[in-house]
């Protein structure tokens, strides 16, 4: 077993490993879109966070700082790729209300609407709302993670929200293909 000193803190990186791969892996999946890659992102991150732990300090907020390495090493290959591809939120475990009433042609138009206006938003918005709903972050952790001022989160999020709604209301209005 690796274990990585702090200061006055000792990280077993298997540990480490074992606790957030998975949790690291989805949140990548949905910042990504591609299974493959994600994957391989997801290695990315903890070879970078394995090489960063030991100048670490020992209070230091583990899962944020894993987070905010993720979402700069997706963000690296999202731009590499000058592509950005996003889930709908039914894909991110949110059920429609009646999911199993639901007509599927319906729930598809919509999934197509929510996956559309997710593309439009702005990606820092998009990861701030991410982290928030699907992540459960507090606004400190989204701070974090994001590397903006934690007074800041408030007004991503409201922007995010703002954002996907207009977006989801012209596709709606206009019709989902572009």
């Amino acid at each position: 077993m690796t274990r990585v000193d702090t200061k006055e803190c000792t990280w077993s990186f298997e540990q480490i490993y074992d606790e957030y791969k998975t949790a690291i892996y989805n949140y990548v999946y949905h910042l990504v879109g591609d299974r493959e890659q994600a994957d391989d992102l997801t290695q990315d991150t903890f070879l970078k966070a394995f090489r960063a732990l030991p100048k670490m300090d020992s209070n230091l907020k583990l899962s944020a700082w894993l987070y905010r390495i993720a979402t700069n090493t997706a963000y690296d290959a999202l731009r590499r790729k000058k592509l950005i591809a996003w889930l709908p939120w039914q894909d991110l475990d949110h059920e429609p209300a009646d999911a199993e009433n639901a007509d599927p042609q319906e729930v598809y138009g919509t999934t197509e609407l929510v996956r559309a206006a997710l593309k439009r938003m702005p990606q820092q918005y998009r990861a701030a709302l991410l982290l928030y709903t699907q992540e459960g972050f507090t606004y400190s952790e989204i701070a974090q993670t994001l590397n903006i001022a934690e007074s800041g989160v408030k007004m991503y999020l409201s922007r995010a929200r703002q954002s996907f709604r207009e977006h989801y209301r012209a596709l709606e209005q206009g019709g989902a293909r572009r």
